[in-house]
């Protein structure tokens, strides 16, 4: 039997994202020379802090050097936090096979296509009853209910035991189509479960979520009662709520107008797999909007995270060309604010409100949207119908690992089989049941998503700069000078941008220019040897910087252009 000191035949597992956060979720199964990688998602960051930063994924450094290990990717389920970062792991290297089912092979095909020089993949699409071999590893599936279709956990059987990673998931037994099947999870319980990865996010909140049929009841009674036009926004991910909400605007005779990419990509996609019947004569492009009257109008749209490209807060600033907010306007919000979105949405809807328009959001006492994600009661029948020997809190913040470890408390397990760790670092599984947290560490950091390039170095430099640029703006001064006459061929020409008005500061522009002129020519005559360029550098920024700080209290970043002539 294998020591628990023989590393080299257990199962590691670790987390390159996705543990004290909430996003960037990408979880890693290796045993010998094999390696299978669940997720591969995106963190949101904060844009007022992380100034023209989309979003962080993963470092794959160890899956890089580890490629010739890698069997393959499963994603669980469709949403940016599980499967952002796909795009970015596949510009490094190939993928042999991506698991995916065939709602979430659709997204991320959309999502592909976005993005050029990728290397090698292709797709594997999984079923419920789906199971994947390869040398050390048995795979199969369940199904699980969550705010997006095709929602799936995962049963790893590897030659140490049993491994569960439950994906996101909650407990609703009034959906329809992607309700958990509980049959297949107890089936896996009774295989005699080692370790499950278990999500956290709602660890904190007591009791049960409420249906969803009662948020759509409350939606349908919103929508009968508004007089004028409907604007509902959402996640464009839940599906099946969208569903619900075109048929209710058809039973009331209203037309949908969808707006926002990622709304009408999903539905598009959900079209096409023959999970959404619409015809034409229910949906309608805006341009055609104003040929019917408004309260013949069910806008749904993107935006409710507070996005600034968001279809909502396009209208809300007047960007929209087809559509104005009218004070007879009702818009409903059927979400909450994820984590780093709050400033944004309190934004919106302070945006909204200036619009004089009638706004429903979700709370207590009208209850519009209802989580994706277990509350203590579903976690805890999640751990009971699967009854395994050791937990690894996942996808959350640290207060909500602690919590889903006392809700295992609560269940009456050991607190040493409740395993709280930190990114990168392993649990090794043994063959003789027996789970430990080591202090085998894989480095993680952030990666951060700039544009269509990755970038973790000097982080901290490039976002005082563009700090500087939002706040200062950028000077650009262009130097003609000729080094062997001593002379500058023309005053300094000044280019402003985000600073201040240059029209209006055409004495302070003046006096710059002369200064720089002067102290150039000056340098160059009390010298032996030719100016350089670093040196002329050196006096315009000097210059630019006293004048400006002493005249307009700004620090704006210089750039020196110089010809020779």
């Amino acid at each position: 039997m294998t020591t628990n000191n023989d590393k080299s035949e257990s199962t590691a597992i670790f987390a390159l994202g996705g543990i004290e956060e909430i996003g960037k979720n990408m979880y890693v199964f290796e045993y010998k020379d094999e390696i299978w990688i669940v997720d591969c998602g995106v963190k949101f960051v904060d844009k007022n802090i992380f100034l023209g930063f989309n979003s962080i994924v993963c470092p794959f450094d160890y899956i890089i050097a580890n490629i010739n290990k890698v069997q393959g990717l499963i994603i669980t389920h469709a949403h940016e936090d599980h499967i952002g970062g796909i795009p970015y792991l596949l510009k490094q290297i190939p993928i042999p096979k991506i698991y995916v089912a065939k709602f979430t092979k659709a997204i991320i095909e959309n999502k592909l296509k976005e993005h050029r020089d990728l290397k090698a993949y292709s797709f594997e699409t999984f079923k419920d009853d789906t199971v994947v071999k390869s040398k050390y590893f048995t795979i199969d599936f369940f199904r699980v209910c969550h705010s997006v279709p095709d929602a799936f956990g995962i049963c790893l059987q590897t030659p140490n035991g049993k491994i569960v990673t439950t994906g996101d998931f909650r407990f609703d037994f009034l959906t329809q189509g992607d309700e958990s099947d509980i049959t297949k999870i107890a089936e896996i319980g009774k295989r005699d479960i080692d370790v499950l990865l278990c999500e956290s996010t709602n660890a904190q909140t007591p009791g049960f979520n409420i249906n969803d049929k009662y948020i759509i009841d409350e939606l349908r009674r919103e929508i009968s009662a508004a007089k004028g036009r409907i604007f509902i926004t959402l996640f464009a991910s839940n599906i099946n709520r969208v569903d619900e909400i075109i048929e209710i605007a058809i039973k009331y005779h209203k037309k949908v107008v969808i707006m926002g990419r990622s709304m009408v990509n999903n539905i598009t996609a959900t079209m096409k797999l023959g999970m959404l019947n619409l015809s034409k004569n229910e949906i309608i492009e805006l341009r055609d909007a104003n040929n019917y009257s408004d309260s013949e109008l069910l806008f749904l749209t993107t935006g409710s995270q507070g996005e600034e490209m968001g279809a909502l807060n396009r209208i809300a600033n007047g960007e929209n060309n087809w559509i104005k907010f009218k004070p007879t306007d009702t818009v409903i919000f059927s979400s909450n604010p994820i984590v780093g979105n709050f400033e944004s949405v309190e934004h919106l809807l302070n945006k909204l409100y200036h619009c004089g328009i009638h706004i429903n959001i979700n709370s207590t006492e009208n209850k519009i949207h209802t989580s994706g994600h277990a509350t203590q009661s579903e976690l805890q029948l999640m751990i009971k119908l699967l009854n395994p020997r050791y937990i690894v809190p996942i996808h959350g913040e640290f207060k909500m690992l602690t919590a889903l470890k006392r809700n295992g408390e609560e269940l009456g397990m050991n607190d040493n089989h409740l395993l709280i760790i930190v990114n990168g670092q392993k649990v090794r599984l043994f063959n003789n049941h027996k789970a430990e947290v080591t202090n085998e560490f894989v480095d993680v950091y952030d990666n951060f998503v700039d544009g269509d390039k990755v970038i973790s170095k000097d982080i901290d430099s490039l976002l005082k700069y563009r700090e500087t640029l939002s706040t200062d703006g950028i000077i650009s001064v262009t130097i003609v000078v000729n080094k062997q006459a001593k002379k500058l061929k023309q005053l300094p020409i000044f280019v402003i941008r985000g600073s201040f008005h240059s029209i209006s500061s055409s004495d302070l522009i003046n006096k710059i220019s002369i200064a720089i002129k002067n102290e150039i020519e000056k340098t160059m005559d009390n010298s032996n040897v030719a100016i350089s360029n670093d040196e002329i550098n050196r006096i315009v920024k000097s210059n630019v910087d006293y004048f400006i700080w002493q005249n307009k209290k700004k620090k704006p970043i210089v750039k020196t252009i110089i010809f020779e002539n």
